[in-house]
């Protein structure tokens, strides 16, 4: 979403760690990737879940000249162990959860802008996370970047803020970022069953030079993005057994990642896009080699109830969808609104509970 930046489940209710297989109206062949998935009462996979996205906007993981607060501090550890169950109860199975964002806390960078590694506190961050995720049987999907790397810096404190749309556009400078934070972030947690995807960067088309992107002051070429995005792909694919998406900012601009190399694709919606891409369209439409979940859909200012988002998204032969958002402070974001109906539709749907339904076992 375009912003200004704020009893363990049972195997027989939670999946096993699956192949991917035979989406229905996907096209899809079975990645080679492996993680947790829900089975749908007709047999398909489908992932439910929420937008976290973040207690604190990009420095969930890692300090910062402002302090840490991140996951592993005890205020924010009880919080996000408190919102977890909250959204288990819920019905929530996949959390999509923002690393990096800006690059404000993490990785460290020197003087020239190459990425050094990361601080004290990154991994024993994402330590807690995943050990509450795992505690509450809920998969992540994990944000690295967000399109704000290209905003023009600003320093806030003492903690730039954005300026580092030259990981985009250098190769040398994304180099670092690949060896010195990504491939010993993927050597230590690439095999961690609780998470199902890393997602290269959230709305890259904001970040890039087309017509209704440049939301940023530094937005890069289209083949710049595109180069940043595969880089970390072969990254992900190299040093992982999870799997790799993108979070497109629109389903109109899925084209631009089809030859990425991504596991999974991910498109957004918003009510102000259904002139042009109307939700109620099919995913065999998209003629996607990979299946694909639509990544965002609001639950605040909607135009449909919870429900319809999903019935129709679900219809439409589309993987997952994931609510907008939990705690986002934005116009879109009221997930305990409808949290109600979101249960109500996990439970009939993902949980094996309505009639004919398959269960895991």
């Amino acid at each position: 979403m375009k912003r200004h930046v704020p009893d363990l489940i049972g195997p027989i209710l939670v999946a096993c760690v699956l192949l991917w297989t035979g989406l229905v109206g996907c096209r899809s062949q079975a990645p080679p990737r492996t993680s947790r998935i829900q089975l749908d009462e007709d047999g398909r996979r489908f992932l439910l879940g929420v937008n976290y996205p973040w207690v604190n906007y990009a420095h969930d993981f890692g300090g910062t000249a402002w302090g840490h607060d991140g996951v592993s501090a005890e205020k924010a550890k009880q919080e996000v162990d408190t919102d977890f169950a909250y959204l288990k109860r819920q019905g929530v199975h996949i959390v999509r959860w923002f690393l990096f964002g800006d690059g404000r806390a993490a990785p460290e960078f020197d003087a020239d802008g190459n990425a050094t590694g990361f601080d004290q506190y990154v991994y024993p961050d994402l330590d807690c996370a995943l050990s509450i995720a795992e505690k509450h049987g809920i998969g992540l999907i994990l944000v690295l970047f967000d399109f704000h790397l290209a905003d023009k810096p600003k320093n806030e404190n003492g903690v730039q803020l954005g300026g580092r749309a030259r990981l985009l556009i250098d190769a040398a400078r994304r180099k670092t970022l690949i060896e010195k934070a990504l491939v010993p972030l993927l050597t230590r947690y690439g095999k961690n069953s609780n998470i199902l995807a890393w997602e290269v960067i959230n709305e890259p088309e904001g970040a890039m030079a087309i017509q209704g992107g440049k939301w940023v002051a530094e937005p890069v070429s289209v083949a710049a993005m595109q180069g940043f995005v595969e880089d970390i792909v072969e990254c992900i694919h190299s040093h992982s057994s999870q799997w790799a998406t993108v979070g497109s900012a629109s389903r109109k601009w899925l084209d631009y990642w089809r030859k990425s190399g991504l596991d999974l694709y991910q498109c957004h919606y918003y009510d102000k896009m259904e002139d042009e891409s109307p939700l109620d369209y099919p995913c065999a439409g998209l003629r996607l080699d990979k299946p694909c979940i639509v990544g965002e859909f609001p639950t605040k200012n909607a135009n449909r109830l919870m429900t319809a988002y999903l019935d129709t998204i679900r219809r439409n032969g589309y993987a997952g969808a994931l609510a907008w958002s939990y705690r986002g402070k934005d116009e879109a974001s009221d997930f305990e609104g409808g949290a109600e109906m979101f249960r109500a539709w996990s439970n009939g749907h993902v949980l094996g509970r309505a009639p004919g339904a398959r269960q895991v076992r």
